[in-house]
């Protein structure tokens, strides 16, 4: 009987320290070959055979390729609460921020001014004003990355302007809403730039006008160097409007900005259903050869929540272009 209680303790101790190797047994049975696994069946099943699998492992994943389309590393930021009597900041341009909102809509009196910070995020907002443009974002001299906000108001006379010489501005799941103008009164746009960015990175955006959509001039009124745009899940409505998408004064011509169009959506104007009406250049150009006249299949790219927008763009980042890696 002693002996038998060594051997027992023994047993037991050799199965304690077997924590490196894990294994997992099916549950269910496979069937033998010609037969079946369902009920009723008259073949022989037999069990997949047991798997195991060591904790130890001897290839190292690939290190991600760093890309612009993800959030920027922040270096020592500071946190900037946005609210009705904060919305107008000048920042140094050399400076990590990060400007938070609060968890439900912010009226603001006027526009929000965003002008400097090097990296700057903004997220997770939703932002009104009574009427104006919705936002002024100017002079960041690293990375402008916003994501999941909600642009809105209830007579915006424009959504956002952009003055970005060197930067690059990043947008994942941005809405806006209606934005109202016409030739002869005030020029409304959802996204309007004159000067810069280095890079524009859209991934999912929604939003309406009654006159422009994105207005892009990135060389107007400097010479920043461009090196690409990506405009990828957008859909605008425009058939109140007049010119969806316009990109121009871009130094050498359209021809030298590396420009990528994927998934971009134009519901035209009612009694304007040529492509020249609402694509500047117009065609033959190629330059927006691939947008699409209609709505998207599954309804709009992103949508409003209370606490800023949610869309297409909740995975982890797009994958990144040759010229969209971080430098």
């Amino acid at each position: 009987m002693a002996t038998l209680a060594v051997l027992v303790l023994a047993t037991v101790a050799l199965c304690a320290c077997g924590s490196t190797m894990v294994t997992s047994r099916s549950t269910t049975d496979a069937p033998a070959s010609g037969g079946s696994n369902s009920a009723g069946s008259t073949g022989t099943a037999r069990r997949t055979p047991t798997s195991t699998v060591t904790s130890t492992s001897t290839t190292s994943p690939k290190p991600k390729r760093p890309s612009m389309w993800d959030r920027p590393a922040l270096a020592h930021p500071q946190t900037i609460t946005i609210t009705a009597s904060s919305y107008n900041l000048k920042l140094p341009q050399t400076q990590d921020y990060i400007l938070r909102c609060p968890k439900h809509r912010l009226m603001l009196p006027s526009k929000l001014v965003v002008w400097g910070g090097h990296n700057v995020v903004l997220e997770h907002c939703n932002l009104h004003v009574a009427q104006n443009w919705v936002g002024y974002l100017q002079h960041q001299t690293g990375t402008l990355w916003i994501h999941d906000v909600h642009f809105g108001g209830a007579h915006l006379t424009g959504g956002i302007q952009m003055q970005e010489p060197g930067a690059n501005v990043v947008m994942r799941d941005v809405l806006f809403d209606k934005v109202y103008g016409s030739l002869h009164t005030n020029h409304a746009e959802l996204i309007q730039t004159w000067c810069g960015p280095k890079r524009l990175l859209i991934d999912g955006l929604t939003g309406s006008t009654t006159y422009q959509g994105l207005f892009l001039l990135p060389n107007q009124w400097c010479s920043t160097p461009l090196a690409g745009f990506d405009l990828r899940h957008i859909d605008i409505d425009d058939s109140a409007g007049a010119v969806a998408l316009w990109l121009g004064d871009v130094k050498g011509g359209n021809s030298t900005l590396p420009l990528h169009v994927s998934d971009v959506y134009i519901n035209p104007p009612v009694k304007r259903t040529w492509r020249g009406w609402w694509l500047q250049p117009q065609p033959p150009s190629e330059t927006w050869g691939s947008a699409i006249a209609g709505a998207p299949p599954g309804g709009s790219y992103v949508k409003p929540t209370t606490t800023g927008a949610v869309g297409i763009d909740e995975a982890p980042a797009p994958a990144a272009l040759p010229t969209e890696q971080s430098q």
